[in-house]
C-alpha cells in the first residue's frame, strides 16, 4: 500500500510539473508575441512566428525539461537511437566491450544459478518454513551407521519420537533414499526410491497431480501395501506422461507394486539434490532394502526424520519440547545396547537438534557451500576486471570525442545532458552483455552440472533460467553499466573548451587526468589479476599435489563396474556362487590381468563404519571404537596391488558356515596391537558379545573412501561369509584400455543372467576424478578465469601502452631528432607500463595473501601464502606486460622524426 501511495504521489508530482512547464511556454510565447507586435504584426502573425522561433510548443517543452533535469519518453528515445548508431560506427570497440562484459557477466551468471540451486532453492512444497530437519548431538551408540551422520537415527528412534510428539509440531515424518531395479515391461532399469512414513506427504503438504499419495493406511502392516507414488519427472520420463500409468503394476526389485499417484509437478523428495524417482512406504523396506532390516535395530542409524511445526512454534520453543521424548529414546537405547556406566552418564547428556528444513536434507549443499562462495568471490574479480577494461575503453572512446563534446557544450548542452547520453550509450552496451551472457551462461552451467556426480544430477539442478536468474543478470548488467560508464562519463564531459576547439585535426587531445586515470586503472586490472592467477596456481598446485597422492594402490587400467542380485530376488547361497562364477570368467577375458570385488566400492566417497571390541584391548573412556569397514572377494588386494604385510589373503574356502576371518590395516594394528601381534587375536562386531571374527591378515593403509583421507583403522571381511549378500563393486585390472573390453564384460554376465544389469560402468580413474569433483572444479574453474584475467589485463596494459604513444608522438619525434637511439625510446615507452605493473604486483600481493588464507580449507597439502605459487603469478604478469607494451614500443621506435614534428 505504501508503495502504491508513493507511486501515485509521483505521478501527481509529475502532472504539477506538467503544468509548470505549460505556464513557462505561455510565457515565454507571449514575450516573443509581443515582441514581434511592436514591429507591426498583427497578433495572429506574431504568434505564428513566436511559434515557428521556437520550433513548435513541444520542441520547447523538451527545452525546458532538459534544463530542470527531467528528460522526457522522446528525450530518453533520441539518446538511445544516438547510442545504437555511435556503436554501429565503432563495430570494434563496440564488439570487445560487449564480449568482454559478455564474459564477466556468464560467468557470474552461471556460477550463481548453481549457488541457486544448490544454496538458495527451497522445498517445492506448502509453507517449507515451518518444515524442522532433527539432528542428534553427543555420542554414538555404537552398532552400523549407514549415513555416518548427525542426521540419521534409528527407526525406533522415530516411532518414540513421532508417538511422543509434545504437540509443537502437526506430523512428524522420516524418508530413506537406496538405489532400486524398475521394470516397466522390459529389462530392469535403475532408480532411486524414497522410502517414506505413512504421514510424509502430508507433513509435506504435498498433492498428487493425478491419483493419490501414501497415507498412514499404506504404512500400516510389513510387507501388506505394495502400492507406490512416482515422481512427476519420473512419470514423464517412463511412461510419456500418460495418465493410463496409474494403477499399472510395476516391478521394483522383482516384486510387483501398484501405481497409485503421481507426485505433484515439481517435486521430487526430501532431498533436493537427489531427486528421488518413486516413494515406497516403509512397511515395504523389505523389498527396498532386501539384504538388510534394521527396523528394531536401536544401533543401527540410517533414517532421516523431519517434522512441520504448528503456526506460531519458533525453532528454539520446538526444540526445548522435543528434549523430553528424545531424552526417552536415548535411555531406550542403553536398555537395548547395555554400556558401561561412563558411556551411559554421556550419552544421556545428548540432545536433539531442531533446524531450518526450508530446503530440505542439505548434506550436498552444506559440503558444496563454501566452494561456491569462493567461486562467486572469483567470479566478481573477474567481472571487476572486464569492468575496469571497458571502462579503459571508453576512456579512450572518449578523447576522440573531446572535439564533439566540446561543441555540444559550446553549443548550450548542459554536462548532465551529456553525461545521460554517454551513461544512455554504456547501458546499451550492458544490456547486450547481458543478453549475450544468459546464452553464455546455460552453456557453462550445463557443462558444470555434468561434471556433478549427482544420481539424476540433470534433474537436480536445472540450468533454464527463471525470474530470479533473469533478475540477478539485469541488476549486475545495470551494475556493470554503472560501474565502467559513470568515471569516464564524467572525466569525458569535462574537456578544456577554447584548445579542443582550435584542435581541427582531431588529434588525441585528453589532459594529463585522462591518462593519470587511465594509468590507475591498468593498475588495478594487474592487482586484480595478480590475485586470481594466485588462485588458480593454489588450487592447480593443490590438485597436481591431490592426483599424485599415494592411495596405496595401482588405479591404472582398472575398470570398476556394480552388480546387485539381491535385488532380483538371488537366495544368499545363489548370489555368493554368481560372484564367484563371475569372477572365473571375467579372469579368462583376453587381456584381463585379474578380477576381484569388494562391497563398499573404493574411492568413490562412500564410508561404512562397524563398531568393534577387541580380544586384550580395554578402550578408553570416549574412544572411537568405529572403524571402517568393508567386505571382498578372495584376491582383492592383489588384484588393487596392494601389499599384504602379513598373514595371508581370503581364500575360496572363507565361506557362509567356516570360521569367520578379518584382514586388517597398518592403521588399525598401529592403535589397537601396538605392541602384540595381531595375528589369530580375535574381535567382535557391536560394543560387546562374542569375539567371533579372527585376525587373519594385515594390509598396507590405502585410501577407501577419497584422495584427501588419512590413514585410519579399517577392517576387511570375507564377501562369502556376508549373511546377506548385495551390491557388489567390481574391479578388473587389465593389460591395455580397460573399456576396450567392457562388451566382453557385459556379454559375461548376459550368459549368466540376462535379466541382471550391469550399472556405473567406469575407469578407476574417472570414479576418482567424479569423488575429487570439488577440487577438479575449483582447478578447471580458477585456471579459466586466471587466463581470462591475464587476457583482459595484457589487453588494458596494451591499450594504454599505445594511447600514451599516440599522446606522446610529437615528444618522441623530438627526442629521436635530438639524437635518441630505436633502444632509447622502446624503453622509454616499457619503462612506464612495467611501473604500473609493479604498483599492480604490490597491491595485487597484499590482495594474494588475503586470499591464500581464505581458501586455504580447501587445498591440499600446500600452503595458502606459498610463495613459489606468488612468484610465478608475478613473473606471468610481468611477462605479460612486456609483451603488451612490446608492440606499441616497436611501432614508437619507427616513428620518423620529421613527419612527428608535424603531428598535432
Amino acid at each position: 500500500m505504501r508503495v502504491l501511495f508513493s507511486r501515485l504521489g509521483g505521478f501527481l508530482r509529475r502532472g504539477r510539473f506538467d503544468e509548470e512547464l505549460d505556464g513557462e511556454v505561455r510565457g515565454h510565447l507571449e514575450l516573443l508575441a509581443e515582441e514581434y507586435r511592436r514591429r507591426g504584426m498583427s497578433a495572429e502573425e506574431a504568434r505564428d512566428a513566436a511559434r515557428r522561433q521556437f520550433g513548435g510548443v513541444a520542441l520547447l517543452k523538451e527545452d525546458l525539461r532538459e534544463r530542470r533535469g527531467l528528460p522526457g519518453v522522446d528525450t530518453l528515445l533520441r539518446d538511445i537511437r544516438y547510442a545504437f548508431r555511435a556503436m554501429r560506427k565503432n563495430p570494434v570497440f563496440t564488439a570487445t566491450a560487449i564480449v568482454t562484459l559478455a564474459l564477466g557477466i556468464g560467468a557470474n551468471t552461471a556460477i550463481f544459478t548453481l549457488t541457486n540451486q544448490i544454496l538458495l532453492r527451497v522445498l517445492p512444497v506448502k509453507d517449507p518454513g515451518q518444515l524442522a530437519l532433527f539432528e542428534w548431538r553427543g555420542e554414538f551408540i555404537g552398532g552400523s551407521a549407514h549415513h555416518g551422520t548427525h542426521s540419521s537415527f534409528s527407526y525406533p528412534t522415530y516411532r518414540d519420537l513421532r508417538d511422543g510428539n509434545p504437540g509443537v509440531f502437526t506430523g512428524i515424518a522420516g524418508e530413506y533414499q537406496e538405489a532400486v531395479d524398475v521394470a516397466t515391461r522390459g529389462p530392469a532399469q535403475r532408480a532411486v526410491a524414497e522410502l517414506v512414513s505413512g504421514n510424509y506427504f502430508q507433513v509435506l503438504g504435498v498433492t498428487p497431480a493425478i491419483g493419490r499419495t501414501l497415507t498412514p493406511g499404506d504404512d500400516r502392516i510389513k510387507n501388506g501395501e505394495p502400492y507406490v507414488v512416482l515422481s512427476y519427472n519420473f512419470w514423464r520420463r517412463r511412461f510419456g506422461g500418460d495418465p493410463s500409468a496409474l494403477n499399472r503394476v510395476v516391478d521394483v526389485n522383482g516384486h510387483p507394486m501398484t501405481i497409485v499417484g503421481i507426485a505433484q509437478r515439481g517435486f521430487s523428495g526430501f532431498e533436493l539434490m537427489s531427486p528421488a524417482d518413486l516413494f515406497v512406504t516403509m512397511s515395504m523396506k523389505d523389498i527396498v532394502t532386501p539384504t538388510w532390516d534394521d527396523m528394531s535395530r536401536r544401533d543401527s542409524i540410517w533414517l532421516r526424520i523431519f517434522a512441520r511445526r504448528k503456526a506460531g512454534v519458533a525453532l528454539p520453543a520446538a526444540q526445548a519440547a522435543i528434549q523430553v521424548p528424545y531424552h526417552n529414546a536415548l535411555e531406550s537405547d542403553l536398555r537395548e545396547n547395555g554400556r558401561d556406566r561412563d558411556f551411559s552418564r554421556k550419552y544421556l547428556k545428548g540432545s536433539l537438534a531442531v533446524l531450518d528444513a526450508s530446503k530440505g536434507l542439505t548434506n550436498v549443499s552444506a559440503m558444496l557451500a563454501g566452494p561456491l562462495y569462493v567461486l562467486l568471490a572469483m567470479v566478481g574479480v573477474l567481472l571487476l576486471i572486464a569492468c575496469v577494461n571497458v571502462a579503459n575503453l571508453l576512456i579512450t572512446r572518449a578523447s576522440s570525442r573531446q572535439k564533439e563534446i566540446a561543441v555540444r557544450l559550446s553549443l548550450g548542452a548542459t554536462r548532465g545532458a551529456l553525461i545521460r547520453l554517454i551513461m544512455t550509450e554504456s547501458f546499451c552496451i550492458a544490456a547486450a552483455s547481458g543478453a549475450l551472457a544468459l546464452a553464455l551462461s546455460s552453456w557453462l552451467c550445463a557443462v558444470l552440472v555434468r561434471m556433478l556426480p549427482l544420481d539424476n544430477g540433470d534433474f537436480a539442478i536445472s540450468t533454464t533460467p527463471d525470474w530470479r536468474i533473469f533478475g540477478f543478470t539485469a541488476a549486475l548488467s545495470l551494475c556493470t553499466a554503472i560501474v565502467f560508464g559513470l568515471i569516464p562519463a564524467f572525466q569525458a564531459t569535462r574537456p578544456n573548451l577554447a584548445p579542443t576547439l582550435k584542435n581541427e585535426s582531431g588529434a588525441i587531445s585528453s589532459g594529463a587526468g585522462q591518462a593519470r586515470l587511465r594509468r590507475w586503472l591498468v593498475a588495478v586490472q594487474v592487482a586484480l589479476s595478480l590475485l586470481l592467477l594466485t588462485g588458480a596456481g593454489l588450487f592447480a598446485g593443490s590438485l597436481h599435489k591431490l592426483m599424485t597422492a599415494d592411495t596405496g594402490m595401482n588405479v591404472e587400467h582398472v575398470l570398476t563396474f556394480s552388480i546387485d542380485p539381491s535385488l532380483h530376488k538371488y537366495t544368499p547361497e545363489r548370489a555368493r556362487r554368481l560372484f564367484l562364477d563371475f569372477q572365473e570368467k571375467l579372469n579368462r577375458i583376453p587381456g584381463v590381468l585379474s578380477a576381484s570385488a569388494a562391497s563398499v566400492p573404493v574411492l568413490a566417497g562412500d564410508n561404512w563404519v562397524n563398531t568393534v571390541h577387541i580380544e586384550g584391548y580395554e578402550p578408553r573412556p570416549g574412544e572411537d571404537m568405529n572403524p571402517g569397514f568393508d567386505a571382498m572377494l578372495p584376491g582383492f588386494f592383489s588384484t588393487m596391488g596392494v601389499p599384504l604385510i602379513a598373514g595371508r589373503d581370503f581364500r575360496d574356502r572363507d565361506i557362509d558356515g567356516a570360521p569367520e576371518v578379518v584382514i586388517v590395516n597398518e592403521a588399525f594394528v598401529k592403535r589397537f596391537f601396538p605392541h602384540r601381534n595381531p595375528l589369530g587375536m580375535r574381535l567382535g562386531w557391536g560394543g560387546r558379545g562374542p569375539l567371533e571374527c579372527q585376525i587373519i591378515g594385515v594390509v598396507k593403509d590405502i585410501k577407501g573412501i577419497d584422495l584427501r583421507e588419512k590413514a585410519e583403522p579399517w577392517t576387511y571381511t570375507a564377501e562369502l561369509q556376508r549373511e546377506k549378500p548385495s551390491e557388489l563393486n567390481f574391479y578388473v585390472r587389465t593389460r591395455h584400455d580397460p573399456l576396450a573390453i567392457s562388451r566382453e564384460i557385459r556379454q559375461t554376465l548376459r550368459s549368466l543372467d540376462p535379466a541382471l544389469p550391469l550399472i556405473k560402468m567406469k575407469t578407476l580413474e574417472q570414479q576418482i576424478d567424479e569423488t575429487q569433483f570439488v577440487d577438479l572444479l575449483f582447478a578447471w574453474l580458477a585456471s579459466a578465469f586466471g587466463v581470462l584475467a591475464t587476457l583482459l589485463a595484457s589487453i588494458g596494459l596494451y591499450g594504454v601502452t599505445a594511447f600514451s604513444v599516440a599522446r606522446r608522438t610529437r615528444e618522441i619525434g623530438i627526442r629521436m631528432a635530438l639524437g635518441a637511439q630505436r633502444g632509447d625510446v622502446i624503453r622509454l615507452v616499457t619503462r612506464e607500463v612495467l611501473l604500473l605493473s609493479a604498483i599492480g604486483i604490490a597491491a595485487g600481493i597484499a590482495l594474494a595473501l588475503a586470499l591464500g588464507k581464505l581458501v586455504e580449507s580447501q587445498l591440499y597439502e600446500i600452503k595458502g601464502r606459498d610463495p613459489v605459487v606468488m612468484t610465478a603469478a608475478t613473473v606471468v604478469i610481468l611477462v605479460v606486460a612486456a609483451l603488451a607494451s612490446y608492440i606499441p614500443a616497436r611501432r614508437a621506435a619507427k616513428i620518423d622524426p620529421t613527419q612527428a614534428l608535424r603531428y598535432e
